[in-house]
Parts: C-alpha cells; sequence; structure tokens
C-alpha cells in the first residue's frame, strides 16, 4: 500500500511538472512577442510629476532587454536595462539604470501598451537582500500608487 502511494504521488509531482512545461514555454514566447513589440522609439509625452524624467524627451528600447534615456537632441542621458511580462495583470514592466544597479536601486512598474501608446507606472526603491524596501508596485496607471506614470508614443 505504501508502494502505491508512493507512486501515486510520484505520477502527480511528475504530471504537475509535465503540464506547467508548455504553460513556461507559453510565456517565455509571450514575452519575447512583448519585447518585440516595446522595442524602438518613444517620445516622452507627459510625465507625472513634471519633472521625473529630467531632460529626457524620448525612451529607446531593444528587443534585448537594455534602453536608453535621451535629451531633444539625441544624446544620451543614462542607459540600464528592463524586463517585461504581459502575462500578468497588470502587466509588469522593470527597469534599472546602469547606475542604479551598482547601488542596488531598482524601479518596480506596470505598463499598457495600446497601438502606438505606452503608459507606465512605477515606484523606486531597493533590494535590500530579497526584500524590496520601497513602495509596494502599482496595481494601476495613477499617480497616487506611483511615484512615476508616464505617456510615450513611438517614433515612427
Amino acid at each position: 500500500m505504501c508502494r502505491f502511494i508512493l507512486c501515486v504521488g510520484w505520477l502527480a509531482v511528475v504530471g504537475a511538472a509535465v503540464a506547467d512545461e508548455p504553460k513556461a514555454e507559453a510565456r517565455t514566447r509571450a514575452i519575447a512577442k512583448a519585447m518585440e513589440t516595446f522595442a524602438g522609439r518613444w517620445e516622452i509625452v507627459s510625465v507625472k510629476p513634471v519633472g521625473a524624467t529630467k531632460d529626457a524627451r524620448r525612451l529607446v528600447f531593444d528587443a534585448g532587454g537594455t534602453y536608453s534615456a535621451r535629451d531633444q537632441d539625441g544624446k544620451e542621458l543614462w542607459a540600464g536595462t528592463f524586463e517585461i511580462d504581459p502575462t500578468t495583470t497588470p502587466n509588469v514592466w522593470d527597469h534599472r539604470s546602469h547606475d542604479a544597479k551598482r547601488t542596488g536601486a531598482d524601479v518596480l512598474g506596470i505598463y499598457e501598451l495600446k497601438g502606438d501608446t505606452l503608459r507606465v507606472a512605477c515606484v523606486v526603491g531597493e533590494w535590500k537582500g530579497k526584500e524590496w524596501a520601497g513602495k509596494p508596485r502599482p496595481k494601476a496607471i495613477d499617480p497616487k500608487e506611483a511615484d512615476v506614470v508616464i505617456e510615450l508614443k513611438r517614433v515612427k
């Protein structure tokens, strides 16, 4: 009887792992597709609070997970890395500048992408070990929940 229970338990674990594999592959494909959609140049249309992006007028994303902030003349002001996850609700958008990475600072955010309009809301904080020290990730694109809300339009 004990062998039977162990066998059934083992089959349940293996079955669950096999069932999760297609979900993981689907998530990986969805993220790759979303990264391709993100790639390109985006003009900053509005920022709340005003001035939060300093002199940046444009963000440039590549599908490999890097970004740069550019001024009106196209000069790079700062750069960093980002991750997105379109399989969550709301969609996750986390990023950090190369300078912030050295200090442990990070930005947790969410995004909405509709056509050529990208809206993001994020909070700034830092990791203390595995613990997040900062406001919780926003649940909505709302200045009341976020440190910064940005609306961008794709540059064609």
